[in-house]
């Protein structure tokens, strides 16, 4: 496979899972928005605390003077401008697939067309309108067909395991995000840490990633942040915990090292790496999950998604 194809189809994978993760913050913001609240003046905190949480800051304000939900929604969901907006990531998917569509199924093509137009003909006002909750659910649909549609439509071949490499590595920095922006806001917010409030906070913290049931099958009514954290970081058959993706993306890469002998030598060195970082996972298991560790783990992914960037895509790599 071109260098180039490998690359398209890895960031197939981040970008969807990228919106999808996107939707699934701004559901949290929502309805922890009454909570999160320092007092009753400062209206738009929560919102500032989004952007945060995402990690564009400094972007936002490069354009917008006010911090506000409608500000927000509108950077983060159109503002094409945003490279990591929806639209925005929707959008080069399709360029992505375009360009991919003799190695793609016809029905992921017809769907992520179908996504980008339905999307491009929806504006922050509309959105408003119809309510954020039911517009934001539609988007995760179309996430959700998406997912159904390459499950039973690809061939589990190199271009399979790119989109998955791409997918997993996107959902462990998500994961690690969303708990780091978590772990922050109640070191700020400590005075507020009373027993139901810290019970509804990671109530509705599963239910963002889709781990309440499963939580509960393994704790049963033990939700604490400690034990919310073990489960979205450790749990091996979750399938949004840390753990579970780096076993997917070190499976995926191994098929690749298999499937192309011009990959396996240099597959290594993002193969050695996942190891590691899935080591130092392991190493945490009963110990205090802390915003230490969880910095760490970031560096971590931020250095792994380097690795197969240099590994798999860059030409002065090909063959060294």
């Amino acid at each position: 496979m071109m260098n180039r194809c490998a690359e398209l189809l890895f960031w197939v994978g981040r970008y969807f899972e990228r919106v999808e993760n996107h939707t699934r913050l701004i559901d949290v913001n929502y309805h922890m928005r009454h909570e999160l609240k320092r007092n009753e003046h400062e209206q738009d905190y929560l919102w500032e605390r989004l952007i945060s949480e995402i990690g564009i800051v400094e972007n936002f304000h490069q354009k917008y003077n006010v911090i506000n939900e409608q500000t927000v929604l509108q950077f983060l969901t159109f503002d094409s401008s945003n490279p990591n907006s929806i639209f925005s990531c929707v959008h080069q998917t399709r360029t992505n697939m375009r360009a991919l569509r003799q190695l793609l199924p016809d029905e992921l093509w017809d769907l992520s067309n179908s996504f980008f137009l339905w999307l491009k003909e929806q504006t922050i006002e509309s959105a408003m309108e119809q309510s954020p909750y039911l517009f934001y659910q539609k988007v995760r649909e179309w996430i959700a067909t998406y997912n159904g549609t390459a499950d039973s439509s690809m061939v589990r071949d190199q271009e399979w395991h790119f989109i998955q490499a791409g997918k997993y590595l996107e959902r462990a920095e998500n994961i690690l995000r969303i708990l780091q922006a978590i772990y922050m806001n109640f070191m700020e917010d400590g005075y507020l840490l009373q027993n139901k409030c810290d019970y509804n906070r990671m109530i509705v913290l599963l239910k963002s990633v889709g781990g309440y049931e499963g939580f509960r099958k393994s704790y049963a009514n033990n939700v604490s942040f400690e034990k919310v954290v073990e489960y979205m970081m450790l749990h091996p058959t979750f399938p949004r915990s840390v753990h579970y993706s780096l076993n997917g993306l070190e499976s995926s890469l191994q098929a690749i090292k298999q499937k192309d002998y011009n990959f396996a030598i240099l597959s290594d060195q993002a193969l050695t790496l996942t190891v590691q970082i899935k080591e130092i996972l392991d190493g945490v298991r009963g110990e205090n999950n802390g915003l230490e560790l969880l910095n760490q783990m970031m560096n971590s992914c931020h250095q792994l998604g380097s690795t197969i960037s240099k590994t798999f895509f860059q030409e002065e790599f090909v063959g060294a």
